[in-house]
């Protein structure tokens, strides 16, 4: 038994689509698709006998189509076009595309299946150098006009974008103001009755804890609506770096301090190494201090408790500085790697994850380590991050990766 041969059949009208497959099923196998995207799709894991495409898909132009179809087909694929524009300039065009022949509608269910075996077997319809030459300067003039369209559309849509951009940025700065000061005056509020409960031997210890709590977390409140701000300054390029010579090894202890009492509540440990702790460069001591506040904090999230110990490396590549983050903790899967430095992103599950700069699996707002990212951008540096995948039981851990130059400007 002769084994069917297949046809691609690209259409967007459901019920063409549904014909034709149930005419030409008897004979050929028939692959579908909605639109050109998606058949350019099939066509890189399948390779059909025959494309039989609409010309007028919601997507791509016919001549558009035929031009990619061959690119990732070749030209022995025979296109047939299919269309209810029967006419000579549309015949034309369709030719001049890299179609071998044309197939009018509406179908003729009793012929279809005959005229494509007719295809198959070798025939080519042909246009007349002249009007070759014609219908290719015609297409050209409608790809150059659509072209031209798409660049405008383009301009648009990213004028358009920038101005969300910086209405986002404009709203991100008001809130944080708007919350900025009743979270100060709660603050103090709240340290006052700390004080003076934990003064009073009287009280109930367990309204002490509570006010403990409070207070842990306004502090967290504050913290976000720092990074929050600094998000919205750096996005709004409103942030300068204060260029100034500093000792690197200082503004990275600074960073670790600030996580000793969650690292000896977690039973963790941040081991130093590499001999460029002493090495002064020009930088912004309170942005970098922020940067590595924010990679440790990351480590710290990553590993489980009694965990392998995290190393913090200030060391050289040739005249560049190097810091790295390196923990021991669950790994980043390699598909997030690229997508850690952007805003909101997070690689914890949302619905494992809890609220924190320091417990296991705590999550954040997803900017930290984009602030990373623009302040290292700020110093003239690069970030990226490594890592052999995510497992909770075997720990693969990741790295974290810092250049700075150092003598910047």
């Amino acid at each position: 038994m002769t084994e069917k041969r297949t046809i691609l059949y690209i259409e967007d009208d459901a019920n063409a689509r549904n014909l034709v497959r149930k005419i030409l099923q008897r004979e050929f196998n028939v692959l579908t698709a909605q639109n050109g995207l998606e058949g350019l799709d099939i066509l890189k894991h399948r390779t059909p006998d025959l494309v039989l495409t609409d010309l007028n898909l919601p997507d791509l132009s016919g001549e558009i189509i035929a031009a990619r179809i061959r690119a990732i087909a070749g030209e022995s694929l025979p296109i047939v076009a299919m269309t209810a524009h029967n006419n000579r300039q549309v015949r034309e065009r369709a030719l001049a595309a890299g179609c071998i022949g044309y197939i009018t509608k509406p179908i003729d269910s009793r012929t279809l299946a005959a005229t494509i075996h007719d295809f198959l077997g070798g025939r080519t319809e042909r246009l007349a150098e002249a009007d070759q030459r014609r219908a290719t300067q015609e297409m050209q003039a409608d790809l150059t006009r659509e072209l031209e369209r798409t660049v405008r559309k383009l301009q648009e849509d990213n004028a358009e974008l920038r101005n969300l951009e910086r209405a986002k940025t404009a709203f991100l700065t008001q809130v944080s103001h708007e919350l900025r000061t009743p979270l100060t005056v709660l603050s103090g509020y709240v340290q006052i009755l700390r004080q003076q409960l934990q003064a009073d031997p009287s009280v109930n210890p367990n309204y002490v804890e509570l006010a403990n709590a409070a207070a842990a977390g306004v502090q967290r409140l504050q913290a976000v609506m720092n990074e929050v701000v600094v998000m919205a300054r750096l996005a709004a390029n409103q942030v300068d770096a204060f260029m100034a010579p500093l000792i690197i090894g200082e503004v990275a202890q600074a960073a670790i301090e600030e996580y000793l009492p969650a690292l000896e509540r977690r039973h963790l440990q941040i081991e130093a190494s590499g001999d460029c702790w002493d090495q002064t460069i020009m930088g912004d001591a309170a942005l970098l201090q922020l940067a590595f506040s924010n990679l440790i904090s990351n480590a710290i999230k990553a590993t489980p408790d009694h965990g392998a110990p995290i190393t913090f490396h200030i060391g050289k590549r040739a005249d560049i500085l190097h810091v790295y983050v390196q923990d021991h903790g669950i790994g980043i899967h390699p598909e997030q790697l690229r997508l850690l430095f952007k805003p909101f992103y997070t690689s914890i599950d949302v619905n494992r994850g809890r609220t924190s700069k320091t417990d296991f699996m705590g999550m954040g707002l997803g900017i930290g380590l984009t602030i990373v990212a623009r302040i290292v951008e700020a110093h003239n540096g690069r970030v990226w991050a490594e890592s052999n995948g995510c497992d909770e039981e075997a720990c693969p851990g990741a790295t974290f990766h810092i250049l700075l130059p150092i003598s910047s400007g």
